[in-house]
């Protein structure tokens, strides 16, 4: 375990795991979470450009490697349990994506929940993958990648893609994913008092905003790992052994390949849920981008 690792976690356990799970309003505490951008994350690298663009409707933050051509796009899609998190949480992770992969990387400004409840967020990275899809840089590779709440959705996207007969992309990327909304994974009790991020009340509140009364959490709709899961593209699922989400992963790339598809887990010891998030200045973080860049080369050849 990296010093950084270690005092990372030590700060999530004591500072933000009680904060965020707590009686914290959800107005402050999505003006908390874009604020850590700001306190603790560097400046975006001077390679990078960023720009906010409006994409099929949907606002979005785009960010792209000025000193080299795209290699393609990445449509990256944020956690935050469906209510929280924006482009501006999650820089610590797009910037060095784009950076290391020198991929053109699309964070949709989604709509939030409780004010937008599914299928809102939805149709809009929908939205946005199916313009991105007639982009020139698309036909170097396309990609689509999330953590948490974000990486269920990347699924669903990929689950919709294939049953409207649309374009898929290369590959899907699911950072620590939240896959069964009906939280019946067995590491969501055995890990709650590990995990130095996350309790049951977050996610019960999440998918709770989220949720209209007339979509069960059960339903193939909202839980991937709950849907058929057969002839999807090839997956990459990172996870911690120490996260509450562990299990889901576990169990996803079990039913994919029980499905005849091909799912890739990679499972980390000793980091906190969605880890890449603080890869700027976390050597376990940058070292899992990089092995999203391995697997991206391994599935071009």
């Amino acid at each position: 375990m990296s010093v950084q690792n270690f005092l990372l976690k030590k700060y999530l356990k004591v500072m933000y795991k009680p904060r965020f799970n707590g009686d914290l309003k959800l107005e402050q505490a999505r003006k908390e979470l874009d604020s850590v951008i700001n306190t603790f994350m560097p400046s975006p690298c001077r390679s990078l450009g960023l720009e906010q663009q409006v994409i099929n409707g949907v606002p979005c933050e785009v960010i792209y490697p000025e000193q080299s051509k795209p290699k393609g796009i990445l449509l990256y899609i944020h956690g935050g349990c469906f209510s929280l998190g924006s482009p501006l949480s999650h820089r610590g992770v797009t910037c060095e994506l784009a950076k290391t992969l020198s991929l053109t990387v699309v964070v949709p400004d989604f709509r939030l929940a409780p004010e937008h409840p599914y299928p809102a967020a939805q149709n809009d990275v929908q939205s946005v993958y199916e313009y991105l899809v007639t982009t020139q840089e698309a036909e170097h590779g396309l990609y689509i990648a999330g953590d948490q709440a974000g990486a269920g959705m990347a699924i669903l996207l990929a689950i919709a893609l294939r049953d409207q007969n649309k374009t898929q992309p290369q590959a899907v990327f699911g950072l620590s994913g939240l896959y069964d909304l009906t939280l019946s994974s067995k590491s969501m009790r055995t890990l709650k008092d590990i995990d130095c991020c996350n309790t049951p009340a977050v996610f019960e509140r999440g998918i709770g905003y989220y949720l209209p009364e007339s979509i069960e959490a059960s339903s193939p709709e909202v839980s991937p790992l709950l849907a058929d899961l057969s002839a999807l593209p090839p997956i990459l699922l990172q996870v911690s052994d120490s996260e509450m989400l562990l299990d889901d992963s576990i169990r996803l790339s079990e039913t994919i390949t029980e499905a005849g598809g091909m799912a890739t887990l990679d499972v980390w010891q000793d980091v906190p849920s969605c880890w890449h998030i603080a890869a700027v200045g976390l050597p376990e973080g940058r070292t899992a981008i990089k092995r999203i860049g391995q697997f991206i080369k391994a599935i071009n050849i």
